[in-house]
């Protein structure tokens, strides 16, 4: 079904005649119309027209593109859905998903919460917030306006202690996925990811190293997660011991220079310590990590054992990362699969807060350090 999380821009005008805000508005609209189509079926020009203040030309503009990506199917004065094998007819009901991103990280989550609802017969609408609570509490008053049946979201803003404003007005089941809440009765999946650095210890551990340490990205709601996990395994394991703290780096995004410093800082720190192994976050930095090792001729895993955290672009190092994989595909399905029942059960089940264990994915950039 249409995804609004995909929702790209694909006509040459609009990529030479439109700057980087107008692409982004045209973006969200076209991710909102396809919001829509998933909920009712089908949209009209007239009414986008109307919705989002823009002429029919631009309207219909907007149809037409959509249908060229195939995410709709045109028809007069519109578009609906393009029928698929899934959709039997017998769906249970509608549920709205909120997440930061469709790409990445949450695209595996995707297709699994995909699958949940294939197999519990809900329907699944799908929209993006880019990270930004503005538009997070847009979409999801426009979904509880729509009536949808259930929520699950990845909250742009996550934290343990306190749920976003929009939570109290929301009258259907909610689930958080891939966040937490412990001081509020709400649902919700997540992958532990303090199991998830402890599974990684433990294959260095059984590998040979002792002096091991954890570099993470500090603006990723994973890393407070992956520094609390480093800090309680190593406490339990006494052969292993960091000979310097956590390294939480700053990075504005897209700052390749920044990055390639705060990583070389790191790489020296490994260096002069007698660090053997190092775990880091996220995929695309321990990607990085390992291009300026051999740069600098620091072998690897012969001299240094690298893991990565995510599993997302691992695998395509030009020495294939190790890495710690957590169970995204299970999450979105799981978290479908609770939402479904608690349409069907109301408000009495029991609250279920769902941790999945990540697992390591052996590839060639660990080893037994050199003697």
């Amino acid at each position: 079904m249409p995804d609004g999380a995909t929702a790209a821009l694909s006509d040459p005008d609009d990529r030479g005649l439109m700057n980087v805000g107008e692409r982004d508005l045209v973006a969200r609209r076209r991710a909102a119309i396809l919001t829509e189509l998933g909920l009712h079926g089908s949209v009209r020009v007239p009414e986008i027209a109307e919705r989002f203040g823009v002429s029919l030309v631009t309207a219909r503009r907007d149809v037409a593109t959509l249908a060229r990506q195939g995410k709709l199917q045109r028809v007069h004065g519109g578009g609906v859905l393009i029928p698929t094998d899934a959709d039997d007819g017998h769906r249970l009901g509608v549920v709205g998903m909120v997440v930061p991103s469709g790409h990445g990280y949450f695209q595996e989550i995707l297709a699994g919460a995909r699958q949940g609802a294939r197999e519990s017969g809900v329907r699944l609408v799908l929209a993006t917030s880019y990270y930004d609570e503005s538009e997070e509490s847009r979409i999801v008053e426009r979904l509880r306006r729509a009536r949808v049946d259930a929520l699950l979201i990845a909250t742009a803003r996550p934290t343990d202690t306190r749920l976003p404003s929009w939570y109290d007005t929301m009258d259907k089941p909610v689930v958080l996925v891939e966040r937490s809440c412990n001081t509020r009765s709400v649902d919700y999946v997540r992958s532990e990811h303090e199991a998830g650095v402890d599974v990684a210890l433990d294959h260095l551990a059984r590998t040979g190293h002792e002096r091991v340490a954890l570099a993470v990205r500090a603006t990723t709601p994973t890393s407070t997660r992956l520094v609390d996990g480093f800090e309680k395994a190593l406490d339990a394991r006494g052969r292993l011991h960091a000979p310097f703290p956590p390294v939480r780096f700053v990075v504005e995004e897209q700052d390749l220079s920044q990055r390639n410093t705060a990583l070389g800082s790191i790489l020296d720190q490994c260096l002069a310590t007698g660090t053997t192994a190092v775990i880091v976050h996220s995929d695309d930095d321990a990607v990085a990590l390992l291009g300026l090792a051999l740069e600098r001729g620091t072998r690897v895993p012969e001299d240094l054992s690298i893991v990565a955290y995510d599993d997302v672009l691992a695998s395509l190092g030009s020495v294939p990362l190790t890495a710690v994989a957590p169970p995204k595909h299970d999450v979105g399905r799981l978290a479908v699969s609770i939402a479904a029942h608690r349409m069907v059960a109301g408000s009495r089940p029991a609250i279920q807060r769902v941790r999945l264990v990540p697992r390591l994915v052996l590839r060639r950039s660990t080893a037994p350090p050199a003697r």
